[in-house]
């Protein structure tokens, strides 16, 4: 067997190790529990709920791969359960960003030199393009085709999911709080240490 081919293996096989698969596994329960039953669904438009913090997790502890998986299984099992209906692909746009852009702008933008505020900031950013812009564009685009007779402008909305600002500041804070005082002194040595036995 080629090198190349030996080593994606391993790198396959690493990503899909039994602890990677189960701890992607709880966050995709924690995140359908979250949205689906202890959130609050405000109007069609606006859910307050902290349904962001586990996807948002998966990308910045086991990085974008994961966070887009977590991000994309809980919104389609969420749905699913829930009952709503046709299931619309654009607005897993909001998760697969929350999973997928943080751990980037670590790596990228921070060169994983990550403290309080570039963590904060990070988080921020990330919500506020995933769930105010493009979450909205989503559901404009949804009640365009689905539901007729609906004022469906994207100001309309944009300006009735302002409210979702005090849940993005509340993840902010969680999220930041977790990852500072957990990641290196927990998590990091836990997938490390896999990737070594």
């Amino acid at each position: 067997m080629p090198e190349n081919t030996v080593k994606k293996t391993n790198r396959v096989q690493q990503f899909f190790s039994p602890r990677r698969i189960c701890a992607m596994a709880m966050l995709i329960a924690l995140q359908i529990v979250l949205a689906r039953f202890l959130g609050w669904q405000v109007s069609e438009g606006l859910r307050i709920s902290f349904e962001s913090i586990p996807v948002l997790i998966a990308g910045m502890w086991l990085g974008p791969v994961a966070g887009l998986i977590v991000g994309v299984i809980s919104d389609v099992l969420g749905t699913v359960i829930s009952g709503y209906g046709v299931y619309f692909v654009p607005l897993a746009i909001t998760p697969i960003v929350n999973g997928v852009l943080p751990p980037l702008i670590f790596r990228y933008v921070f060169k994983n030199n990550v403290n309080v505020v570039k963590c904060a900031v990070t988080l921020v950013i990330t919500q506020l393009i995933a769930s105010m812009l493009l979450g909205t564009y989503a559901l404009t685009w949804y009640y365009s085709l689905f539901v007729p007779n609906k004022d469906n402008a994207f100001t309309v909305l944009f300006i009735a999911r302002l409210t979702k600002l005090a849940t993005i500041a509340a993840d902010t804070v969680i999220v930041t709080i977790l990852h500072m005082s957990m990641y290196k002194k927990v998590i990091r040595p836990m997938f490390a240490e896999r990737r070594k036995a």
